[in-house]
């Protein structure tokens, strides 16, 4: 039986269909009225919240807005107006629809070019974390049945001269409405539009359809692009100076989902960094992301360029951190326990944690970060080289913060024991999450403990940065991923840890008081590719020591610079 005859054979049978058959505008008419009315919901919530005015003027206004988008959709979907063309066509959009309004509305999600490239690149360890009974419920109810309805409603086209007439009459009516509007209007659009950009973000489907297009076109550019060598020269400099012929060997662990202000370290009420707090370790509380998501926020921190020059398109057709590294004769090392590197391990060895097929660690294709300080020792234990091992966590990646520790770290409690954040109260929330804070504690401190163990071999330094921060649901904001320029500080401000052992200390003549005394000052993932460089006293014209968080603690670090290029002021701190 044909799919058109079934569903409305179904429809019928439970008396939702008794339709004659209609025109294919009157269907697009149809669907752009459902799009306003019940697939925007993130949209007119924040509508009505930023317009307080409830004058007839202001519920004029109001309503003209429903009016102009059901116009924008009803003109878009004309040109596939059709009997053979538009009910595929409005099948994808209304699917679309459906699942952009359920993460709107449940984790206020904002859809640009980053929350596409997100959700394309995402594997299905994420995806299961997402999935959930009210994502279903929700698109059976927006998506399936709506899309039922469409294939069951029978088409029919007029002759074509009144097919042209009828045609061309709506166009230029629609924009005769438009053009009302706008000419009554205009001051108040002009003054939502401009206090409030982000709006633009919340139209559904239209911004995931704007941004998916701005995301597939922005690939072959990208994969097309020629190699980029950034520097010209590289090599090593006198820093770190070893007196006992003890290589180097810094791990840099890239973080997930960490807060700032959820890092006792910085100030947090709870005690989430016991361990760390035994370490020493140095916490510069005020360092800002590139991005507010994995995909735009990891590749940005190994690149030399600033966040104000950086796009997932040039990075991916230039040198990164990691590439300097090995030029100047350092090994590198990508241990990977995340979704994926981003593309910034792509010509460094790399070893994934689910490869392992772990049972002790890893269950139904999560692993616990405990798997990556192993992969760790084995890695020390084999190396007698300079040394930069990448460890890239799940830390506390959401929304299934329960997953990320163990039952002897549930300290905070009650918790949020599923993935629908929506469904449990801010304290559940806040406590489930904390719990995964205190667990990276843990891990960081073994990580540190297994340096401190390499010491009589090598000097050894820890890093450690997340790659953005997390809403916890205020607001009524889930997750991460907005907009940069819109999204709250809790996406942007990320924790960031340092310490070195002494022979390390000593090699590089690092004064550990003077880091400390800086901890404070505003820095960024910018500073990332530099400070690393920095401690390898790899010397190139890309390098700039005021971008390096430890020059200035470090005497002679404009040794670092490359001869022949002006050295930078080594007392500015950005």
């Amino acid at each position: 039986m044909p799919l058109s005859t079934l569903s409305k054979a179904l429809l019928q049978r439970f008396g939702l269909l008794r339709l004659p058959p209609v025109h294919p505008l009157v269907l697009t008419l149809a669907v752009s009225a459902l799009l306003v009315l019940f697939y925007n919901a993130q949209l007119w919530s924040a509508v009505l919240g930023w317009w307080p005015g409830r004058s007839l003027k202001d519920l004029v206004f109001l309503g003209s807005i429903g009016l102009f988008l059901g116009i924008a959709f009803n003109l878009v979907l004309q040109p596939f107006a059709f009997p053979r063309l538009l009910k595929p066509v409005l099948i994808l959009v209304v699917v679309t629809a459906a699942a952009v309004s359920y993460f709107a509305s449940a984790y206020g999600a904002l859809m640009d070019r980053t929350m596409i490239a997100n959700v394309i690149e995402t594997d299905t360890r994420e995806v299961g974390d997402l999935m959930n009974l009210g994502f279903l419920v929700h698109m059976a109810l927006f998506g399936i049945l709506p899309s039922l309805a469409i294939i069951a409603v029978p088409l029919r086209l007029s002759g074509w001269r009144r097919e042209v007439l009828f045609r061309g009459a709506t166009v230029l009516g629609s924009l005769a409405l438009v053009g009302l509007v706008a000419a009554v209007f205009f001051q108040d659009y002009a003054v939502l539009v401009r206090g409030h950009r982000e709006v633009r973000f919340m139209i559904n489907p239209s911004a995931a359809i704007y941004a998916s297009v701005r995301y597939a076109t922005a690939i072959p550019e990208g994969m097309t692009a020629p190699f980029e060598r950034i520097a010209a020269r590289v090599d090593r400099g006198p820093i770190p100076i070893s007196t006992d012929s003890k290589k180097t060997v810094l791990v840099f662990v890239v973080g997930e989902t960490a807060r700032a202000d959820h890092f006792s370290l910085n100030g947090y009420g709870r005690d989430t960094n016991p361990e760390l707090e035994k370490r020493g370790v140095v916490s510069f509380g005020e360092v800002r992301s590139c991005g507010t998501s994995t995909a735009e926020s990891v590749p940005c921190m190994f690149s030399d360029l600033d966040r104000s020059h950086y796009s997932v398109t040039k990075a991916q057709s230039r040198e990164n951190l990691l590439d300097i590294l090995v030029r100047a004769d350092v090994d590198v090392l990508w241990l990977e326990n995340n979704s994926s590197c981003k593309g910034v391990c792509a010509r460094v060895p790399t070893e994934t944690t689910w490869s392992l097929n772990d049972k002790q660690y890893c269950d139904g294709g999560d692993c616990l970060d405990d798997l990556l300080v192993e992969q760790l020792r084995d890695a020390l234990a084999a190396n007698d080289r300079d040394l930069v091992v990448v460890l890239h966590q799940i830390g506390s990646h959401g929304p299934s913060y329960f997953k990320r520790y163990t039952g002897d770290y549930r300290v905070f409690a009650p918790t949020c024991d599923t993935n629908q954040l929506q469904s449990c109260s801010r304290e559940e929330i806040v406590n489930t999450y904390d719990n995964s804070i205190l667990y990276t504690d843990r891990f960081l401190s073994e990580v540190i403990d297994v340096l401190a163990g390499a010491s009589d071999r090598f000097n050894t330094a820890f890093l450690y940065a997340s790659d953005h921060g997390e809403s916890l649901g205020e607001g009524g904001m889930y997750l991460h991923g907005m907009p940069y320029a819109f999204a709250p500080d809790t996406q942007k401000h990320v924790p960031m840890l340092f310490w070195a052992s002494r022979g390390y200390r000593a090699a590089s003549a690092l004064d550990m008081a003077c880091v400390r005394d800086g901890a404070d000052a505003a820095y960024s993932h910018d500073n990332l590719f530099h400070s690393v460089l920095g401690m390898f006293g790899v010397r190139t014209e890309v390098y700039q020591a005021d971008l390096d968080v430890f020059a200035s603690c470090r005497p002679g670090a404009t040794i670092a610079h490359v001869a022949g290029s002006p050295a930078p002021d080594q007392t500015a701190r950005p």
